[in-house]
């Protein structure tokens, strides 16, 4: 007498993605924001500044306690409330798609890491004991929103590169050439000191002779203006209170420490 066995392929049911899981994810992008600038300019401390607290963050957010994604959310309104005046710049002045996507791709994982890491840890806190905290999947309208804001983003790089057209100032090549010339090449800028005066135009040729991309930013004049690899560009702005003040690259210096992409701009009354 035999038995008849029949095998049964069971199918194990797909998983939601957790609220931990998209905060994790979030901060390995944001993280991944420096590493072109890490293989174009090299490590530095503003590179390895973000990548590696970014990672280490992600990494102790992953860990099964219940409070760590408030820390992933933490740091992600950091990263978006130090990078607001060179996110507004590059997002609503971009001179490539490229830098639109990167400054896009930042913003994205930093708001995704900021809603996601506060929405799981209130739904950790509101887990019955029933359940695990750790298992619990991600709202269904959490896809809808990622979806949104993918679509948002995709369609901004495509706008951008339509539009894109490089870098045109608008002065005739005679005018550009009789301007005072700062050149920024090896990472550092060429001069160590701009002088001007309090209410006249200071007006100047940006040459850029590496090949990746620094800015010329003096946060006292609000002056952010792109330098784009091999190509020129103009930076004009008055001062309005005499002073000494400190010229610098954002992904290139340390302003504070004032080492890297830094000079000294001196307005005199």
């Amino acid at each position: 007498m035999s038995t008849l066995m029949t095998l049964t392929r069971t199918h194990r049911p797909y998983t939601r993605p957790t609220l931990r899981t998209i905060t994790v994810a979030a901060l390995v992008a944001n993280a991944l924001f420096f590493v072109p600038d890490l293989f174009s300019s090299g490590p530095n401390g503003l590179n390895l500044g973000h990548i590696i607290p970014a990672l280490v963050v992600a990494a102790i957010v992953a860990s099964r306690f219940r409070w760590t994604p408030a820390l992933g959310a933490l740091f992600s309104g950091l990263m978006l409330v130090d990078g607001s005046i060179f996110l507004t710049n590059l997002l609503t002045q971009p001179d490539t798609a490229a830098i639109f996507a990167l400054a896009a791709t930042f913003f994205a994982s930093a708001v995704v890491g900021l809603i996601a890491g506060i929405a799981a840890t209130v739904q950790n806190y509101r887990a019955p004991r029933s359940r695990p905290f750790t298992s619990q999947p991600a709202p269904r309208w959490t896809y809808l929103a990622l979806l949104a804001l993918v679509a948002l983003v995709l369609g901004g790089i495509l706008t951008t590169a339509i539009q894109s057209g490089g870098v045109a100032p608008s002065v005739s090549p005679e005018v550009l050439a009789a301007l005072p010339v700062l050149t920024a090449k090896n990472d550092l800028f060429d001069q160590p000191e701009i002088r001007a005066r309090v209410g006249e135009t200071v007006a100047l040729r940006l040459e850029n002779a590496d090949t990746s991309t620094h800015y010329l930013d003096i946060d006292e004049f609000n002056v952010h203006v792109l330098m784009p690899a091999g190509k020129s560009n103009v930076a004009i702005f008055t001062p309005t209170q005499p002073g000494t003040y400190t010229f610098y690259c954002h992904p290139h210096a340390d302003k504070a420490a004032r080492t890297g992409m830094v000079g000294t701009l001196v307005v005199e009354p």
